[in-house]
């Protein structure tokens, strides 16, 4: 996967971070961040790690130029542990569709720290079918709390060994449209495809550095 490479050197120094550390971060060597700096191919792992560690969306970090072998490798989807709840209430709240998946056996220890994270995050998951009154539209404040609250909880799933995992890809979806005098949404046949950002959300109990999925409706924009 090729990055832009002057794009992930600029975010770097916008950081203050060296190259040794931000290689710290993404658990790779100084050498892996140098060659995504020059906009050789990295992993598709290593760059959704380098994304998360700048804070961006890994599609941004893309290189527009793509070979027909990157074109490839579009089946997959990375999605890293976060620990930030700004990425993941914003990575949800602005998404088109969010798949909010629990892969943990609930037991006596874990079970209410399971259900605080999915009280928090569950409200947020867009309904592209909800009337426009009843959609989630929260005030900036009630933002910044929610992402306060999800950053309270995400160390005590932490010690528990839970992670929060997440990821992005880009599919072809039928934005509904709203008809005023029905009052509902709607599509047809002539409803056109429109790119849509699917994020995925993960909370396990794995082990695994990051986790690997393969969505059937990926579209030819490189997922992470």
């Amino acid at each position: 996967m090729a990055l832009d490479g002057e794009k992930v050197r600029q975010l770097r120094l916008a950081k203050g971070i060296s190259q040794e550390r931000l290689a710290l971060l993404c658990n790779v060597n100084k050498r892996t961040v140098q060659r995504a700096e020059t906009g050789a191919p990295v992993a598709l792992e290593t760059a959704a790690f380098i994304a998360e560690a700048l804070s961006v969306p890994a599609l941004s970090l893309r290189a527009q130029i793509q070979t027909n072998s990157e074109q490839g490798a579009a089946g997959e989807v990375i999605l890293v542990p976060v620990n930030s709840g700004r990425r993941i209430v914003d990575a949800i709240r602005l998404s088109f569709e969010t798949n909010l998946t629990f892969e943990v056996e609930p037991t006596r220890d874990n079970v209410n720290l399971l259900g605080k994270i999915a009280e928090l995050l569950e409200p947020m998951v867009p309904n592209i079918w909800a009337d426009p009154h009843d959609e989630y539209n929260p005030t900036y404040a009630e933002v910044i709390q929610k992402q306060a609250d999800v950053n309270e909880i995400l160390p005590m799933l932490a010690a528990i060994g839970i992670n929060v995992f997440l990821g992005a890809y880009t599919a072809s979806r039928r934005h509904p449209r709203y008809d005023m005098d029905e009052g509902h949404k709607y599509v047809t046949n002539r409803t056109p495809f429109e790119p849509a950002e699917i994020v995925l959300v993960v909370i396990s109990d794995t082990t695994a550095s990051h986790l690997v999925r393969r969505p059937a409706d990926i579209v030819d924009d490189i997922p992470f």
